[in-house]
């Protein structure tokens, strides 16, 4: 059983981490990847480009041996649409049962993506637990019980645009790589 967590990791901090780590505890996943898009189509422009998002996610998994990073979407070059990674990602692990995690803010828009109700034909759905999130219940979703981590890439991109300290939010690798750009 593996695991793909997609997002645009901008940047990449201790929410998504943590989070990854215990869900891949919970699931008991043998791989957990992290899938970096490159153009997401459901958000404004990205304060990180892709060359620094992918070293940025580069760093984590130096530190936490745990996860893995998938460049699929980021070797597209070109818009980030879920369903055609999962079909690949079919392909590529045939054998394997898959498993796709986003944050709960994801899936409360879940319904706009590019034929979302098919995406639980190539992989279950595992939503993540997010301050101010809806969670029902629904057929083919696994509604993760790890613990709620609060913090945003929205948060750490406005104490970076206001120069505040990012102590506690990402690991101290990253801290330092953003002070170095």
């Amino acid at each position: 059983m593996i695991g793909f967590f997609g997002g645009s990791f901008d940047p990449i901090h201790f929410g998504h981490i943590k989070n990854a780590i215990a869900i891949k505890k919970e699931l008991r996943l043998s791989n957990l990847f992290l899938m970096p898009c490159a153009a997401p189509v459901h958000k404004s422009e990205l304060r990180f480009n892709t060359k620094q998002r992918l070293d940025m996610l580069n760093l984590a998994v130096q530190e936490f041996a745990d996860l893995s990073i998938d460049t699929r979407e980021i070797d597209r070059q070109s818009a980030s649409y879920t369903i055609d990674s999962l079909k690949q990602i079919q392909q590529d692990y045939p054998d394997d049962k898959i498993f796709f995690i986003m944050g709960a803010d994801s899936f409360d828009n879940i319904d706009t993506w590019k034929k979302y109700e098919q995406l639980s034909d190539y992989a279950t759905l595992v939503v993540l637990p997010r301050v101010g999130s809806n969670q029902v219940d629904d057929k083919g979703v696994y509604f993760s019980k790890v613990p709620l981590v609060n913090i945003s890439s929205t948060q750490i991109r406005s104490k970076i645009a206001k120069h505040q300290d990012l102590s506690g939010l990402l690991p101290d690798s990253i801290i330092h790589y953003i002070e170095q750009l």
